[in-house]
């Protein structure tokens, strides 16, 4: 049996272990040793990436998914490093940066040495580069750029989908967005031929928003839910059957996950809790779990949200990362 037929064995015998986790916090509460011999993730070694809030400024951190390992990356950028993406061969994330000195240009941070470097040149019209998403074959990366000049109200006039190619640093423009009617989030099919996102549109107390795919030379855009559902963040299932996405995405009430077939039919709700909103959903590498940010009832500032998972086809839920602090945007290492 290969390393990687142990991997997704083991995981799918997870699921087991997140039922009785369930049913012992629900019986009575766990001591802090039961919580970490219960674990279903305990000793992964893989890392979950995410973004967070913490000591008065926003970053990106690495925890394991049992909650151990936590630690910044990330830290000698001179800029914030936000919306971690991983590389389809885990030794490399892709980072949205804000603040710089030099405009906020997509980087790239090796897991070995430490190091990042700029992915695409952003210089002037440029504005900044956002939401990078890497093409399942790792030579590409699909992403949002911001270009001058600004409007009126301080909204750059153009902010489109591009995709850049990592070895020649060429760039295609998918979206030609008026007023910067943006899309949202990008995540390609498991065979890199569509992209999914969403896009936004204002209601008279807010927006609402809706989920879409595009071929990758920018045909073909189509909606797949009404506006109604304010879905957003969508994400493709590793094997191509499923989107799965956020319901009341930006309305302030509860959200759920479902998931739907990639012509937008058979949707199913995934996973719905009571009092928490479940957002922001990643697949797991092995397609068996989502990874999703918990948002918690509004208890003061900042509101906290935690990195939880359930499996792709419904279930109880696990923690992997739950304390006062914010955990966001989550992502597993393939």
């Amino acid at each position: 049996m290969t390393t990687g037929s142990r991997t997704r064995a083991r995981r799918r015998s997870l699921a087991a272990g997140a039922a009785a986790l369930a049913l012992v916090a629900t019986a009575a509460p766990a001591t802090a040793h039961d919580q970490r011999r219960l674990h279903p993730f305990r000793g992964e070694t893989d890392w979950v990436a995410y973004q967070t809030f913490r000591d008065g400024r926003e970053g990106t951190w690495l925890v394991h998914p049992d909650g151990t390992g936590d630690h910044e990356i990330l830290t000698g950028l001179g800029a914030v490093a936000i919306l971690p993406d991983w590389s389809p061969d885990g030794r490399r994330l892709a980072v949205t940066t804000r603040g710089g000195a030099d405009g906020e240009p997509l980087y790239e941070y090796d897991l070995a040495t430490g190091v990042a470097t700029q992915v695409f040149d952003c210089t002037f019209p440029c504005l900044g580069d956002d939401e990078p998403a890497y093409s399942p074959d790792g030579r590409s990366m699909a992403f949002v750029r911001y270009r001058a000049p600004f409007t009126e109200d301080w909204v750059p006039v153009d902010c489109a989908l591009w995709i850049g190619d990592l070895a020649t640093d060429a760039l295609t423009r998918l979206t030609a967005d008026a007023d910067c009617d943006r899309p949202y989030f990008p995540r390609w099919s498991p065979d890199g031929e569509r992209l999914t996102y969403h896009r936004e549109r204002p209601t008279a107390d807010g927006f609402e928003a809706a989920v879409f795919t595009i071929r990758r030379d920018g045909t073909g855009e189509r909606r797949l839910t009404d506006w109604s559902l304010s879905a957003g963040t969508p994400d493709w299932s590793p094997d191509g059957e499923w989107i799965v996405f956020s319901t009341g995405y930006g309305s302030g009430g509860k959200a759920d996950l479902v998931r739907m077939r990639p012509d937008g039919s058979d949707l199913r709700t995934v996973a719905s809790f009571d009092g928490t909103s479940a957002t922001q959903p990643r697949y797991t590498p092995d397609g068996e779990w989502i990874v999703l940010t918990a948002l918690q009832p509004f208890q003061g500032w900042p509101r906290q949200r935690s990195l939880w998972a359930v499996p792709a086809d419904g279930g109880d839920r696990v923690v992997l990362a739950h304390t006062e602090r914010i955990y966001t945007h989550g992502t597993w290492q393939p």
